[in-house]
Order: C-alpha cells, then sequence, then structure tokens
C-alpha cells in the first residue's frame, strides 16, 4: 500500500514539474492566452523533479524488498512484491519519464501546431518589419528623399516616414533584401547640410521551440549580451523576441544567428 502511495505521489510530482511546458501547451489548445504562470512553474521545476525521484525510488524500494512475516516455526521466507505490483511499478514509472523529460521533446509540438495555420497566415509571415530611428530628417523634403531611397530597394514594401519623429517603418520580403541595406542608402543620401544616419532600428524575429520560460529567458540573455543591442523583449506567449540595436555594431541576420547557435529556430 505504502509503495502505490510512493508512486502515485512520484506521477504527481513529475506532472507538477513539467507544467511550465504543459501548461502553455493546454493553453492553446483551450484558447487561453496568459502564460504567467509559467514562469512560477519553471522555478520550480528542479524541486519537483527532485521529489519525483524521491519518491519514485521509495516505490521501487517498497516494491521490491523483502517482508518478514510472522511463522508459527520461525522459519518462514520473506517473499518479494507481487508480480502484478512490479508490472504496475515499471509501468507508471515509464509515463513518470515521459511526463518529467516532456520539456525536452515538446518542441515538436509546438512546431506541429505552426502548420496549422492558414494560408493567408503563411503569406503574410512572409513579410517582415523594422522600424528605423533616423537623424538628420528636418523637413517634408528630407522624409521624402528616404522614402524614396527606401521604396528603391527591390523587396520593399511600404514604407511610412515621419520626419517629425525620425522614423520609418519599412515592410520588406527578407527573402530578396538584407537590412543593412536600408542602412547604407540613408547613408548614401548624407549632404553636408543634412547628415542622415540610421541610429538604431528595432526589429522582431519568431523564434520556434522555446517551450518554457526558461527558454524564453536563455533566448534574451544571449541577445542582451551582443554589443549594439539596447532591448530585448522576449516573449514565450508569442513565440517572439523583440529587439532595438545600433545597426553600425550589429546586424539583424547576426542577432538571428545568435538565437540559431543556442538550439532555436528564428526567422523574420
Amino acid at each position: 500500500m505504502k509503495g502505490k502511495l510512493a508512486l502515485g505521489a512520484s506521477l504527481v510530482a513529475a506532472i507538477t514539474a513539467s507544467l511550465c511546458c504543459l501548461w502553455p501547451l493546454a493553453a492553446v489548445l483551450l484558447g487561453l492566452s496568459s502564460f504567467g504562470a509559467a514562469a512560477v512553474f519553471e522555478a520550480w521545476r528542479p524541486y519537483g523533479l527532485g521529489v519525483t525521484v524521491t519518491l519514485l525510488a521509495v516505490a521501487f524500494y517498497l516494491t521490491y524488498c523483502k517482508r518478514e512475516v510472522a511463522c508459527a516455526d520461525g522459519a518462514c521466507t520473506v517473499p518479494d512484491g507481487s508480480r502484478r505490483n512490479k508490472l504496475v511499478l515499471w509501468i507508471t514509472t515509464v509515463v513518470i519519464v515521459a511526463f518529467a523529460a516532456f520539456p525536452y521533446y515538446s518542441a515538436r509540438l509546438w512546431v506541429a501546431s505552426e502548420h496549422s495555420a492558414s494560408g493567408a497566415q503563411a503569406v503574410a509571415e512572409r513579410l517582415a518589419r523594422v522600424q528605423l530611428t533616423i537623424s538628420g530628417m528636418t523637413c517634408d523634403k528630407c522624409g521624402a528623399r528616404v522614402e524614396a531611397a527606401f521604396k528603391a530597394i527591390p523587396g520593399v514594401r511600404s514604407v511610412t516616414v515621419s520626419f517629425e519623429k525620425g522614423e520609418a517603418i519599412v515592410e520588406y520580403d527578407p527573402a530578396r533584401m538584407k537590412t543593412d541595406q536600408l542602412v547604407e542608402a540613408v547613408r548614401k543620401l548624407a549632404t553636408p547640410r543634412h547628415r542622415f544616419q540610421v541610429e538604431t532600428m528595432t526589429a522582431t524575429i519568431l523564434i520556434e521551440g522555446m517551450t518554457c520560460a526558461g527558454c524564453a529567458e536563455s533566448v534574451r540573455h544571449v541577445l542582451a549580451q551582443r554589443e549594439g543591442v539596447t532591448s530585448v523583449e522576449v516573449s514565450f506567449e508569442k513565440k517572439q523576441a523583440v529587439m532595438t540595436f545600433d545597426p553600425a555594431k550589429v546586424t539583424l541576420e547576426e542577432l538571428i544567428e545568435a538565437v540559431t547557435q543556442i538550439g532555436f529556430k528564428a526567422k523574420l
């Protein structure tokens, strides 16, 4: 009886330890939008795994250890746990291991869910969008020059320039151009009177493979430590990272490569 209790408690502990990844997946299937609890579950995961292993060890001990039985002549042998109990133990152990290891293979479930997107959404995802902070624009003509320079780049779909805000928003096809072409286009517009320059660039990248809040923190850390990056926000819920950086020190493509190198798939 004690062995069964320990086994059941171990199963509950294994499920609890993997809630950092089980809960977000369940939330998606149920149509929920908040993954705030994932971070809490992630912090407690090591303790949950410790409890799981301890209780599972107790269950094995109580199932396989020999128990003394009272005999009139004192010559009775000590029986092992029943064959049925051992079978239940091993089957439950497999289930426990599956739950405990869920964060390591759940990424495939997220990728599968992404493939269910509609065709229209797939087309939209092929377009990327960046926001550039540009110094040197002092009038409408300045903004018009920057806009014309951007539109002349193959792959640019739309451009919105505001000289009052000193910014430009560009939507483009990442398969046809790179963001350093935007920086170069602005540089070529510079004159002794108007020293146009891209100060910062803000871009969003999509990230596949994040299975828990810990994954999001790993991505944030690797991006934040790159030279030129001034701010990073990583959303496990949206599976994306929003970065603001100095394009003179680091390119968007280099940031994408940095995420790829730690085991995730990043794309615009």
